[in-house]
């Protein structure tokens, strides 16, 4: 096994910080999971849009998003609804 060999694993070289994360809060689940698009900013990366699951909902709004992405160091991230899109939300 060489160091070079990528299994494609989150490891702590592709981690970057999410610029656009709200902090962490109280929740509530008050639906199934759904999949969503997110906007997220990536400290090296810029702003992008990525594919997740929202599976909770904080009491002021905010919404959070499991991400299946390398870059991402924790199992998603805490984000403001108008960065969160899902099929039949309009757009503001």
């Amino acid at each position: 096994m060489t160091e070079s060999e990528d299994y494609g694993t989150a490891t702590w070289r592709y981690w970057q910080e999410i610029r656009n994360a709200a902090s962490a809060r109280g929740s509530y689940q008050d639906r199934p999971p759904l999949p969503v698009r997110a906007r997220v900013e990536w400290e090296r990366d810029g702003v992008e849009g990525v594919d997740g699951v929202a599976t909770r909902q904080g009491f002021d709004g905010a919404i959070f998003v499991e991400l299946k992405d390398r870059r991402c160091s924790t199992l998603g991230v805490w984000l403001r609804p108008d960065d969160v899109w899902w099929p039949g939300r309009l757009r503001r």
